[in-house]
C-alpha cells in the first residue's frame, strides 16, 4: 500500500484589529494599509534590501512605538505583496494592484493560490483603490516559499509573484521582530500592545490540548500551531477566531475544562454538545448525527481506506465505550480508535473484520466550484434503508462556514447518520468527508427565508493531513476517468460502514 502526502488545511486568521502598515514602495512613497495607521512610518535605519525583497521595522500608528517587521515587494506591473510579522508573533498578508479599483472600507472576496495548491477563498478588507489586508488562513504562510509562485486574483482582475528568495528575507524579519521588540522593552498601555507574558500562552497551550486541540509543546511561545489551536477553539465558540492569546481566552478555556470534567463525572448543569469544533458549530450549522445521550446509542457512517482502516468523524466516533461495525443490518464486529482530532473533526479506527473494498484518496487534482459529488451513508438509523443511502449535488463553495479553508461546501442532500461518510468525486475518489449541515431553522429565525442543501464536508487534504500526522497508510488515485452514477455509488457502498457508538 502506498503512502502519499498531502497538505492539511487547517485553522483560519483574522484581520488585524490594529493597525498594520504595508511597505509598499510605489511612487516613491510608503502606503499605510490601514486609516489609523496614516502616519505610521519605517522605522529610521531598519530598511535592508534581501534580494528582490525590501525588509523592515514599522511603527504603530501615530506614535513612535514598533508594532511589526515585514517583507515586501514590487513588481514592474505594479502588483505587491508584504507579508508582516507583528511583536506578538502573527502574520498578516496584503496585496497591493494599481487597477483593482477597490472603494476603501469594503469587503472584498479574494482568490489566492500557492503554487499547485487548491486555491483559497479569502475576505478582503480594502483600505485604498489599490491595496487590501487579508483575512488570511495562518497554514498559509508556511507555504510561501522559493520556486512558488502566488497567484491573488480580486475584482475580475489577477495577478501573480514569484516567491524566489523569501525564505531568506522571512528569516531577516524574523531577526527585525526580535531587534526592535527588545529595544522597545516593556510594552506600555494596554496588556495587548506587546507580546503576551509565556505564563499565560504557556497556560492557554495546556488549556488547549487538555480539550483536544493541538497547540505544539507547551513553550510559552505563541507559534501558528498555537495561533491555529487558539482559532479553532474560538470557532467552535462561533467567534471570529483571530488566534490571539489572552486573559479572556484563558479563563474561557478553564470554563471549558471545568464543563468537560463536569460531563464526564455526570454532574448537573453541563451544557449540551453543541457539534463538531471548527466544523461549522454554533447557531449556523449542526452535525447531521444523532444528538448524544448519556447510555444511549448513536449511528454515523465510516468509509474503508485499508483493508481494516475506517475513517469517520471524531464527534461519530471520538467519545465512544465500544464501536460497532454495521452493515446491510449485520454485525461485522468491534473497531477501536488509532487517531483522532478533535480541531478537524475526524478520526481513523481499526476494525475486527477486513473488509474486501476500499475507497482511494483524490490527489494531484485541486477540487472546483460546481464539481458533482457523490454521498454515501446510513442517514436515519431504524427509519430508512439499512443498506445506505445516496444524494447526488455538487461543489457549491470551496470553503466552509466563516471562510474555513478546510470544507468544501456542498449541495448533496445529508441527514443524522451521514456523519463521517465519504464524498465522491466523478471519479469515484472520496474528495471530502461529510460532516455537518446549516441549521436551516436557526437560520430562518434570523433572516425569515430556510436555506435548503447547505451541507459541508472536510476536504481531502485536510483528511490527508491528519493520516500523515497520525502515520495512518492510505492509498491515493491521480487518475481521472469518469464514472457512471450507479458506477460511483456501487463503489461508496461497497467500501462503507455503518458504525454504532455506544455511550
Amino acid at each position: 500500500m502506498n503512502r502519499n502526502t498531502g497538505g492539511g488545511r487547517r485553522g483560519r486568521g483574522s484581520i488585524l484589529r490594529r493597525a498594520v502598515v504595508l511597505p509598499f514602495v510605489l511612487a516613491a512613497a510608503a502606503t499605510a494599509l490601514l486609516p489609523a495607521a496614516a502616519s505610521a512610518a519605517p522605522i529610521p535605519g531598519s530598511q535592508s534590501q534581501v534580494g528582490a525583497w525590501r525588509v523592515g521595522a514599522y511603527t504603530r500608528g501615530r506614535t513612535a512605538e514598533f508594532d511589526h517587521c515585514a517583507l515586501y515587494r514590487v513588481q514592474g506591473d505594479g502588483f505587491a505583496m508584504s507579508v508582516a510579522l507583528s511583536a506578538r508573533g502573527l502574520n498578516f498578508l496584503a496585496v497591493e494592484a494599481p487597477d483593482w479599483g477597490l472603494t476603501p472600507n469594503e469587503a472584498y472576496t479574494v482568490s489566492v493560490t500557492v503554487g499547485t495548491a487548491p486555491p483559497y477563498t479569502f475576505s478582503g478588507r480594502a483600505i485604498s483603490p489599490r491595496a487590501m489586508v487579508l483575512n488570511a488562513a495562518p497554514e498559509v504562510f508556511p507555504q510561501l516559499k522559493s520556486g512558488v509562485t502566488i497567484a491573488v486574483s480580486a475584482n475580475q482582475k489577477q495577478y501573480a509573484m514569484s516567491l524566489d528568495g523569501i525564505e531568506a528575507a522571512g528569516a531577516r524579519v524574523k531577526d527585525c521582530v526580535r531587534q526592535y521588540a527588545a529595544a522597545a522593552g516593556p510594552p506600555r498601555g494596554s496588556p495587548s500592545s506587546g507580546p503576551p507574558p509565556s505564563g499565560l500562552v504557556t497556560s492557554i497551550q495546556v488549556l488547549l490540548a487538555r480539550l483536544g486541540y493541538d497547540p505544539g509543546p507547551p513553550n510559552g511561545t505563541v507559534g501558528l500551531k498555537t495561533n491555529m489551536a487558539i482559532s479553532a477553539f474560538q470557532k467552535s465558540r462561533g467567534e471570529p477566531g483571530d488566534g490571539v492569546p489572552s486573559e479572556a481566552l484563558r479563563a474561557k478555556l478553564e470554563r471549558a475544562v471545568a464543563e468537560r470534567s463536569a460531563a464526564a463525572e455526570g454532574r448537573p448543569g453541563t451544557p449540551p454538545n453543541a457539534g463538531p469544533p471548527g466544523a461549522g458549530t454554533g447557531p449556523g450549522a449542526v452535525p447531521p448525527s444523532r444528538p448524544p445521550a448519556r447510555d444511549a446509542t448513536t449511528t454515523g457512517t465510516g468509509f474503508y481506506i485499508g483493508p481494516d482502516t475506517l475513517v469517520t468523524n471524531y464527534h461519530v466516533a471520538g467519545n465512544c465505550r465500544t464501536i460497532r461495525v454495521r452493515k446491510s443490518g449485520a454485525d461485522l464486529g468491534a473497531a477501536k480508535v488509532i487517531a483522532l482530532s478533535r480541531s478537524d473533526d475526524l478520526a481513523a479506527l481499526r476494525t475486527e473484520a477486513p473488509s474486501k473494498s476500499f475507497l482511494k484518496l483524490r490527489a494531484g487534482a485541486p477540487i472546483k466550484p460546481a464539481e458533482a459529488v457523490l454521498v454515501f451513508g446510513y442517514p436515519l438509523a431504524g427509519a430508512l434503508s439499512s443498506t445506505g443511502n445516496t444524494t447526488l449535488g455538487n461543489v457549491t463553495a470551496l470553503t466552509g462556514m466563516n471562510d474555513d479553508s478546510r470544507f468544501i461546501q456542498i449541495s448533496a442532500a445529508v441527514q443524522p447518520g451521514n456523519s463521517g461518510g465519504a464524498a465522491l468525486d466523478e471519479s469515484g475518489r472520496v474528495m471530502g468527508v461529510v460532516v455537518s449541515k446549516l441549521n436551516a431553522l436557526a437560520i430562518a429565525r434570523v433572516t425569515g427565508d430556510i436555506p435548503q442543501n447547505v451541507n459541508f464536508a472536510i476536504k481531502v487534504a485536510t483528511l490527508v493531513s491528519f493520516l500523515e500526522a497520525h502515520n495512518v497508510a492510505y492509498e491515493a488515485d491521480t487518475v481521472t476517468r469518469e464514472l457512471s452514477n450507479t458506477q460511483r455509488a456501487e463503489r461508496a457502498e461497497a467500501g462503507s460502514a455503518q458504525l454504532e457508538c455506544r455511550k
